[in-house]
């Protein structure tokens, strides 16, 4: 919902005080910043300093932050427009680690365009200067119509080459350290299937139906055809999905790789036996009393 939509105009002012309306109101919002607007300051810090953006005490400034209303992207928006009004570029050299925050983290600290600017930045110009952005506390601010509004105090710093470089160095050791969990997750994540895999394979093994099983439950996990209740032409149609077959063990072929077995059902989302019509092992209903043979690879005991 575009919540500047629940703001009537005697609410204008209190939209102005966020720096959140249009242009012709004469609020700045970080769209409406030129490098025009700022080429009067000749250093970040002027800037900083000129438009109070640490607040008026200089140890942060409390910007709302919404889809409709990001005013938390002003301080990047001029520290962008600074640089290209001196001819160079701005570069984010390191995203926000949120080191420097307070209190409970809002859900608004996650969004993209928020971390791209936030962190630490470097303008690659004739003077080039670093300077940080940084959220220093987060809250849910009073509810104005329906829903709550997300608030972001930051804190905009000039910093130094030592103070940027240590900052990259810092970021680029968190990658490596979240790309080293998350290859470690990926390796005991296969670890632990194939460890599951082995031991499935080993209970199959050792619950293999045998000659002297004969009237005991066995199971089989495989592909099951499920009825979709829709008729094609008049065929029912199909989806296959993943499921537990159940039968009683009635006997072996003579060549012992094949068994007879007297079908159940299929194990249900309850974790009970079901049969009927509706759900085919290898084209055969699945209905209780129906009698046929199959390999006897892949099925176990069970006690279903």
């Amino acid at each position: 919902m575009n919540r500047i939509g629940i703001f009537d105009m005697k609410n204008l002012n209190i939209l102005c005080a966020f720096g959140a309306v249009l242009p012709l109101f004469g609020c700045v919002t970080a769209n409406s910043i030129k490098p025009s607007d700022v080429k009067q300051y000749n250093s970040p810090q002027s800037l900083i300093d000129g438009k109070k953006l640490n607040g008026k005490d200089g140890i942060g400034k409390e910007y709302l932050f919404e889809d409709s209303v990001p005013d938390a992207l002003i301080p990047h928006a001029y520290m962008n427009n600074l640089c290209v009004a001196q001819g160079g570029k701005l570069f984010q050299i390191s995203k926000t680690s949120l080191r420097y925050m307070t209190g409970k983290h809002i859900s608004a600290l996650n969004y993209p365009n928020l971390l791209a600017a936030t962190g630490t930045f470097h303008c690659a110009s004739n003077t080039p200067w670093n300077v940080s952005i940084e959220p220093i506390a987060s809250r849910i601010g009073g509810v104005t119509g329906s829903d709550p509004l997300n608030f972001v105090t930051l804190k905009t710093s000039v910093v130094s080459k030592e103070q940027a470089d240590s900052a990259l160095r810092t970021s680029y050791q968190q990658e490596r350290v979240i790309e080293t969990k998350a290859k470690q997750a990926k390796e005991k994540a296969k670890s632990d299937q194939l460890r599951l895999k082995a031991e499935y394979e080993r209970n199959l093994i050792v619950n293999a139906p045998k000659e002297n099983d004969i009237g005991q439950t066995i199971c089989k996990n495989t592909p099951l055809s499920a009825y979709t209740g829709t008729l094609v032409y008049g065929q029912p149609t199909y989806n296959q999905v993943e499921g537990i077959v159940i039968a009683s063990l009635e006997g072996f072929s003579n060549d012992k790789q094949n068994i007879k077995i007297n079908i159940k059902g299929w194990l249900n989302n309850s974790n009970q036996v079901s049969s009927g019509r509706d759900v085919l092992y290898k084209q055969t209903p699945l209905e209780s009393g129906r009698v046929i043979w199959d390999n006897k690879q892949q099925w176990f005991k069970c006690n279903y």
